[in-house]
């Protein structure tokens, strides 16, 4: 087989219910999403670590639901109303930071959505108790709210989910890279996401096609 050189082009995350992949550290918190007629008052968080797929499961909650799907972080006090009619997903509530609209603003859009009866996922990176919310009644109503949680990632899923990240970004390396790299690198989402990205970065800046000296180089200089 020809070794394929990288070339610069876009990464085409695939982000449907068919292209996420299902494994012991998140198969728990799929089923409770997927069960949301049974939410205890019609709201949960979704939680796990940095680059896990919460934002994936998100968006495919969404879909099944028919929900509007945000970023917490372009909440405003004014536009809450407007968006408190539909189910809601609102993600990277663990990154705003306690910022004081923000969190008013969040705070009345789960009142409101509460008031309506309509299905509301809040979604942030590690445990809700961990998201620095400093608005004690917002962070009360979080806590309160059962979790689905994605635990780190588990020996099914490494090799799956490192195949569909090069995948993505339209590299196949050859079976001895992977099992080069499924020897050497930390068992985490976060690692695995920023290992594809290094290498297929310095396979196109080289111009060099994805071998094992190209990723033993590339493990050297980022440890």
């Amino acid at each position: 087989m020809a070794e394929q050189i990288g070339l610069s082009l876009p990464v085409q995350s695939s982000s449907g219910i068919d292209d996420f992949l299902i494994s012991d550290c998140n198969s728990m918190a799929l089923s409770l999403l997927e069960d949301w007629e049974n939410w205890p008052n019609l709201k949960h968080t979704l939680s796990g670590p940095a680059a896990s797929g919460k934002t994936h499961l998100g968006r495919i909650w969404a879909k099944q639901t028919n929900a509007f799907f945000l970023d917490a972080k372009t909440l405003t006090i004014s536009n809450v109303d407007k968006i408190a009619t539909t189910p809601l997903a609102v993600d990277n509530v663990s990154e705003m930071n306690a910022a004081s609209e923000l969190e008013k603003a969040l705070f009345h859009l789960h009142n409101l959505l509460q008031e309506r009866k309509l299905p509301f996922l809040l979604i942030g990176t590690g445990s809700p108790k961990f998201w620095n919310i400093s608005l004690s009644d917002l962070n009360s109503r979080i806590q309160g709210a059962r979790n689905a949680q994605i635990n780190e990632i588990d020996e099914k899923l490494f090799p799956l989910l490192m195949a569909k990240l090069f995948a993505d970004r339209q590299m196949y390396p050859s079976p001895d890279v992977f099992e080069y790299l499924n020897r050497r690198i930390d068992r985490s989402f976060s690692s695995i996401n920023i290992i594809v990205e290094k290498i297929d970065q310095i396979s196109i800046e080289e111009k060099r096609p994805i071998t094992r000296s190209l990723v033993s180089q590339m493990l050297k200089n980022y440890k």
